[in-house]
C-alpha cells in the first residue's frame, strides 16, 4: 500500500507541476500577443531591456524609464489622431518638401557618404556569407521618403525595390524619379501597419525611420519583417544612436535609441544581430549612426 500511495503522489505531484507549466506558457503568449500585436496596448505591454534606463526630450523634460515617456507620449491621444504620436508624426513630414535636404533635415550634404558607407556594408553582408540572393533579387525600403536610397544604391543590385512609405508627396516624387528602372512598388502605409508578403524579400533596409515607432510596434514590425525576408535574406537597420537611454524629439514625434534599446528590442522580436558597424566619415555633431544586419 506505501507503493501505491508513493506512486499515486508522484502521478499527481507530476499532473500538477504539468499544469504550472501549461499556464506559464499560455501567460507568455497572452503577453507576446498584447506585446507585438495588439494596437489597443500600445504602450501598456512591458518589453523588458536590460543597459536601458531613462531618457529626455527636445523640450528638457526627464523620465526615469522607457514606461514613464511612453505613458507621458501615448495617454495624451490617441495615436493615430491628429494630436497622438502617429498623427503628429505625419503630419511634420506632410509639411516637408519632398527634396533630398527635406527628408535629411537640412543635412542634404551627407548624402553621398551616407550611400557609400551603405553600398560597403551590403558588399561585407555579401562577403561575409551573411546574404545569399536568389533570382529574382528583390528588396524592401521601409520609410523610403523620396526613394532616395533606392535610387542610389538598393537599385543597384535590385530590379524590383518596394518603396514603403505614408507621406503622399514624398512617396510621388519616389515614383517620378524611379520611373523606367525600377519594377517594384510604391506602398503608401506607415510601417506600423505594413505586413510584408512572406518569404519574399532578399534585403529589407529600414532607415532613418524606427524611431517613429513606439517599442511595442517595433517589435511587431520586426517580427513581421523576419516572416517576409527568403531564407538566406537580411533586414538591415540603419539609425541614429544616443550614447545610452533614449532622446525624445517632440516636433516630428520620434525617439533616438541608444545602440543598446535598438538591439534589446530586435531581441525582443527573436531576431539576432549578426553584422555591425558605425557611419564613417559624417560631421560632427551629428548622432552616431549604426548600422545592423539581422534576422
Amino acid at each position: 500500500s506505501t507503493d501505491i500511495h508513493n506512486k499515486i503522489s508522484a502521478l499527481a505531484l507530476g499532473a500538477f507541476y504539468f499544469v504550472v507549466l501549461f499556464c506559464l506558457l499560455q501567460n507568455q503568449q497572452v503577453l507576446g500577443e498584447s506585446i507585438c500585436f495588439s494596437s489597443n496596448n500600445m504602450g501598456k505591454g512591458k518589453i523588458f531591456i536590460d543597459g536601458v534606463e531613462g531618457g529626455t526630450d527636445s523640450m528638457g523634460n526627464t523620465y526615469y524609464s522607457r514606461d514613464e515617456m511612453w505613458k507621458n507620449e501615448l495617454d495624451r491621444a490617441d495615436p493615430t489622431s491628429e494630436k497622438g504620436w502617429y498623427g503628429k508624426g505625419i503630419k511634420y513630414w506632410e509639411d516637408v518638401p519632398a527634396s533630398v535636404d527635406g527628408v535629411l533635415g537640412g543635412f542634404g550634404h551627407v548624402t553621398d557618404v551616407d550611400l557609400e558607407e551603405s553600398e560597403l556594408f551590403y558588399q561585407t553582408l555579401l562577403r561575409e556569407g551573411h546574404l545569399k540572393l536568389t533570382e529574382p533579387g528583390r528588396a524592401a525600403d521601409c520609410g523610403a521618403g523620396i526613394g532616395r536610397i533606392s535610387k542610389g544604391f538598393l537599385c543597384n543590385h535590385f530590379k524590383a525595390v518596394d518603396l514603403v512609405e505614408p507621406v503622399a508627396h514624398f512617396l510621388q516624387t519616389a515614383e517620378k524619379e524611379l520611373s523606367g528602372f525600377n519594377d517594384g512598388n510604391y506602398i503608401q502605409i506607415g510601417l506600423q501597419d505594413w505586413v510584408p508578403q512572406q518569404g519574399l524579400y532578399d534585403v529589407i533596409w529600414i532607415q532613418w525611420v524606427i524611431g517613429h515607432l513606439t517599442d511595442e510596434d517595433f517589435v511587431a514590425f520586426m517580427m513581421r519583417c523576419k516572416r517576409g525576408l527568403k531564407e538566406d535574406g537580411v533586414i538591415v537597420l540603419k539609425e541614429n544612436a544616443c550614447t545610452e537611454g533614449f532622446i525624445v524629439d517632440k516636433e516630428d514625434s520620434s525617439v533616438t535609441r541608444s545602440a543598446v534599446y535598438l538591439e534589446g528590442l530586435c531581441k525582443a522580436a527573436g531576431l539576432s544581430v549578426v553584422a555591425q558597424e558605425y557611419q564613417k566619415n559624417f560631421p560632427e555633431g551629428l548622432f552616431k549612426v549604426v548600422m545592423l544586419a539581422i534576422r
